[in-house]
């Protein structure tokens, strides 16, 4: 079983979208999936019960993440993603020491950008490799990507080579319990996660019955 972290210690960067949009596309692509919600507010926990059809989440702690994890193995769980919570060291390192692999999402703002360097430390001191995914970014202001992106590569921070952008669908799916790709297959959010997803899956060499794998950038 593999197992991908969504972590961020800014609040709004948009950590459950992606959780959520990511379990999908691996269900899609015909992966058992299941999604670790450790945020208080348990927003994917209630997304998963508007669905009632898979991939679904369950409500979890830090301290019973072990045990989620060893409950997945044993049920044949390809993939398990954790939505971490914001402003929760602890919890974020448990999320991140978990992880094969993290993705930290974040706005391409200064305010979202100076506050990576936290959510870098723990993926550094849980020695786990992690990528930042621009997320939520606003299509009429592609330059301030590149500074951002840019900036972040100056630091020696990994940086995902595509971007995710602020859509309405991603908010539109939520109320049924859906995403985007789901309510509009042939539109630009569901190619955003679908090259997010494909993207990902290749770093972790995930095996996938219905999605080619691409070289990671």
């Amino acid at each position: 079983m593999h197992t991908l972290a969504l972590v961020s210690q800014k609040g709004g960067a948009g950590k459950t979208t992606l959780a959520l949009h990511l379990a999908v596309a691996a269900h899609r692509a015909g992966l058992q999936v299941a999604i670790a919600d450790l945020d208080p507010q348990s927003s994917a926990w209630k997304w998963s019960e508007r669905r009632k059809d898979h991939p679904e989440a369950v409500v979890t702690s830090a301290e019973q993440l072990d045990h989620v994890k060893a409950q997945g193995a044993a049920g044949g769980l390809d993939l398990l993603i954790i939505d971490s919570a914001p402003h929760a060291d602890r919890p974020a390192l448990v999320a991140c020491k978990a992880a094969d692999l993290i993705l930290i999402p974040c706005r391409a703002s200064i305010l979202d950008i100076d506050a990576i360097g936290q959510t870098h430390d723990l993926t550094t001191i849980a020695r786990k490799p992690s990528w930042v995914v621009f997320n939520a970014c606003n299509t009429s202001t592609e330059f301030d990507l590149e500074e951002a992106r840019a900036g972040l590569r100056e630091r020696d921070v990994p940086v995902y080579p595509g971007a995710v952008y602020q859509r309405v669908s991603y908010a539109r799916g939520f109320i049924p319990g859906r995403t985007a790709q789901e309510i509009e297959p042939g539109g630009r959010a569901a190619s955003e996660i679908d090259h997010l997803f494909r993207w990902t899956a290749d770093l972790m060499r995930l095996s996938l019955s219905q999605t080619d794998s691409i070289e990671a950038a």
